[in-house]
């Protein structure tokens, strides 16, 4: 159940979360050194440059006068919606940047959080009914996995299968990339087939460092399910094995594991972003590294943005999920 007080309180929680947030994502990159007008104009122009072309451009991107004058022109342009022009793309708005950048990260994140969520109950909910040697072995080897860096497996994927393995005289997967050079975009077979085979390794990469911990939270809390009153009483009822498992034990064992996936998701996002650099995938990770080399604040803020608003609201969700997946949740 959840009440409408429940909700204005979220509400109004996500709002300070949202103000905290943002007024970070303006801050922190100001505080780092260097004056990204110069070196927009040494990276585009090179050579000599000229006070007046500084004080000009920094006009024009709305970053000269005090840190205070830029916070309040920096919120009177979100509250309109308007990120500005990006600093090292100039003159192309931040806007037309993430929209184009954005799908594939959503498209590289929802697929691997969902193939991640449905592995890992999968095998959790195998190693919390299996006692034995199975699941010791599936334990130890979910918790290794949980410790590997998605960088490090991401480059050891790329050397390997990119690089190092050939056969017939060709790498078996693309080293980078998210689809050919030589490939025309749009729904044509060539395209889908140059776009599964860009995404086998970032999507590998994701998926094996994400499900473990789902498989560890949905055996433990399988192995805790199945000591509680209900689940004996089940048994003495002579229930089938199967409608035990179904009805009895998965079902709440699944509660802890949706409550998680919020909390993972801000985890998964990162590993994204991290994976999308090695693999250059055209996504806002990829984006992000680049404005962050170059100090593009108005890029920077537009990505971290999206990524707060995304984090915000599907721990809001996740919360809601649990409500109406467990009738006596109540939220008040």
């Amino acid at each position: 159940m959840i009440t409408r007080r429940y909700v204005i309180r979220r509400i109004i929680y996500m709002a300070i979360t949202f103000f905290v947030a943002i007024t970070l994502v303006f801050l922190l990159p100001r505080l780092a050194p260097g004056n990204p007008v110069l070196i927009i104009l040494l990276t585009k122009y090179g050579g000599i440059v000229k006070p007046q072309q500084l004080k000009i451009l920094e006009s024009e991107l709305h970053i000269s006068g005090t840190l205070w004058q830029q916070y309040i022109s920096f919120w009177i342009s979100l509250l309109h919606g308007n990120f500005g022009p990006s600093f090292y793309y100039y003159p192309q708005s931040v806007s037309s940047l993430i929209i184009t950048h954005i799908p594939w990260t959503f498209f590289l994140l929802g697929t691997s959080t969902i193939i991640s969520i449905v592995l890992g109950v999968a095998v959790g909910s195998y190693s919390g009914w299996k006692r034995g040697y199975s699941d010791s072995f599936l334990q130890s080897f979910s918790i290794g996995l949980t410790a590997v860096p998605y960088f490090w497996l991401a480059l050891i994927f790329q050397l390997v299968f990119a690089v190092l393995v050939v056969i017939d005289g060709t790498h078996i997967l693309p080293v980078a990339g998210a689809y050919g050079y030589f490939v025309t975009p749009g729904f044509n077979y060539q395209f889908v087939i140059s776009l599964l085979k860009h995404s086998i390794l970032p999507l590998a990469t994701l998926v094996i460092t994400s499900f473990p911990g789902f498989a560890l939270l949905m055996r433990n809390t399988i192995v805790t399910v199945l000591d509680e009153d209900y689940v004996l009483q089940a048994k003495a009822k002579g229930l089938s094995l199967n409608t035990i498992r179904k009805s009895y034990v998965n079902k709440n064992a699944i509660l802890p594991v949706a409550t998680s996936v919020g909390l993972a998701f801000a985890g998964i996002v990162g590993g994204a972003f991290i994976v999308e650099e090695v693999f250059s995938y055209p996504g806002i990770g990829y984006l992000l590294y680049n404005a962050v080399t170059v100090y593009d604040y108005p890029l920077e803020e537009g990505i971290f943005l999206i990524i707060v608003i995304v984090t915000i609201l599907a721990n809001f969700a996740v919360d809601l999920l649990y409500a109406y997946l467990d009738p006596r949740v109540v939220l008040k």
